[in-house]
């Protein structure tokens, strides 16, 4: 599977909350880039690269939402903007999620998945939010904060029934694309 969480870190090197949200960024980014090298000859194997996209970007908008975003809510004037992008970032998943795998419709929702990605994670959070949150919030706090959303993302990625709803929802949005 290509979303297993980095390794622990070896000794008393301590992941603060920005860099377990950045190694998260490099998974999304991990599984655009193998969709991207995936042949629409295989549309069974982009289906499920896709499945575990939208997996993982539900997941990573769930612990920014519920533990990072309200912990920095007084740090950052930046949250308005990134909830505003998760949404964005939400309606051109299952855009992606609909669209059928075997066609050009498939590669341009893509495409404009990993724009709009790039320009939340990238531009918005890891060059701008990011160092702001670093320059102005205790790094105790960050460290901790970078414990809770770890132990929550593993407890999404192993829970069943939240693999159970993610993939409702996902069958949900390939049959309102009829």
């Amino acid at each position: 599977m290509l979303t297993e969480a980095p390794p622990a870190p070896a000794g008393p090197e301590r992941r603060t909350a920005t860099r377990v949200l950045v190694e998260h960024h490099e998974v999304l980014r991990g599984l655009i880039r193998h969709l991207r090298r995936t042949p629409c000859s295989r549309p069974g194997r982009r289906r499920a690269l896709a499945g575990e996209l939208y997996d993982e970007l539900w997941m990573h908008e769930r612990i920014e939402e519920e533990i990072f975003y309200p912990a920095m809510r007084d740090v950052t004037p930046a949250l308005a903007a990134a909830w505003s992008e998760h949404r964005q970032l939400s309606d051109q998943l299952a855009a992606l999620v609909r669209a059928d795998p075997r066609t050009e419709r498939f590669d341009r929702e893509l495409d404009m998945l990993h724009d709009a990605l790039e320009s939340h994670a990238h531009l918005d959070e890891e060059r701008r939010m990011f160092p702001e949150v670093e320059r102005f919030a205790d790094e105790d706090l960050l460290v901790g904060l970078g414990d809770r959303l770890s132990a929550r993302l593993g407890r999404l990625r192993s829970s069943r029934r939240v693999r159970m709803v993610l993939r409702l929802q996902r069958t949900l949005l390939r049959h309102t694309a009829r």
